[in-house]
């Protein structure tokens, strides 16, 4: 039956398998997908990044600093908005359609999250300063006091050791870690070598505990099934080519089936429970 006619029958529309089924989502892809397909389910989200969208075709090319709304308080929700605002694909087509430049830009959203939530979080107070090509009349008393005037509300009693470096980029991560651990340990008093050097515990393998991330767009998968199928038994028809699967979703019961669309109302409210205090477009009361 088409749209149409379920429209008019009072039905709603068939869903598309992509919509509940992400068993071959690749496994690189998933904390992306997840942020993705949970913010498809935000009104507040869809407003907002249209109201983006809205000021980026308004500015013609234009440098401007985009405006937000009242509940978008956190670099990194802003961060998300941002480049969600920059798929084409959203918020109509799921993940495995989106093109691959859209794909990529999102998978960089998810790259940059620790970083951009570290520097919202010590940028009054940056673990490191670093400054290169400064003035040669430069002293370290100066630099001390240029320091403290960019960062006013850092108290004088914090452990800031100020001096100058020299990091030779020839080396490899690895070399120029271990070297700044072994300073670290020498401002704290410490000799800059473990001696003797703490014995490394054997790790013991073990086995894999629940893919929370899988676990996430399961409970989604379901959540719309449930919208869209007006009988579990419709649903569960719609999840048997999937219970085989790698990851593919299956739920038996009707019990363990609405425990899962309770579960994604709870991973919504996780991630955009800070813009969206409604429930998700499509969960449904069993």
């Amino acid at each position: 039956m088409s749209k149409k006619a379920n429209d008019a029958a009072g039905a709603r529309p068939v869903i598309a398998r992509e919509e509940y089924d992400f068993s071959d989502v690749p496994k690189d892809e998933l904390r992306a997908c997840l942020i993705y397909e949970y913010a498809r389910e935000s009104r507040a989200a869809r407003d907002e990044i249209a109201a983006v969208r809205k000021q980026r075709k308004k500015s013609k090319g234009e440098t401007q600093q985009v405006k937000f709304g009242p509940r978008v308080q956190h670099m990194v929700h802003s961060h998300i908005l941002m480049y969600l605002s920059l798929s084409s694909g959203f918020p109509n087509a799921p993940w495995q359609h989106l093109s691959e430049k859209d794909k990529q830009n999102l998978l960089r959203m998810n790259v940059a999250l620790p970083r951009v939530f570290r520097y919202a979080e010590t940028w009054h107070n940056p673990p490191l300063t670093f400054a290169l090509n400064k003035p040669g009349i430069t002293t370290l008393d100066m630099w001390m006091r240029e320091c403290r005037k960019h960062r006013p509300t850092v108290a004088d009693s914090e452990p800031i050791k100020f001096g100058f470096f020299t990091v030779n980029l020839k080396y490899g991560y690895q070399v120029l870690i271990e070297e700044f651990i072994g300073y670290l340990r020498h401002f704290e008093g410490k000799p800059m070598l473990e001696f003797p050097p703490l014995a490394k515990k054997s790790v013991q393998s073990k086995p894999p505990g629940r893919q929370s991330i899988h676990d996430g767009l399961k409970a989604l998968g379901a959540m719309r099934l449930r919208y869209y199928c007006k009988r579990f038994v419709a649903a569960k028809a719609k999840m048997k080519p999937l219970r085989d699967k790698p990851n593919g979703m299956f739920y038996a019961h009707r019990e363990s089936f609405n425990r899962a669309c309770d579960t994604a109302l709870r991973h919504f409210q996780k991630l955009f429970g800070w813009l969206d205090s409604a429930k998700p477009i499509h969960f449904t009361k069993p």
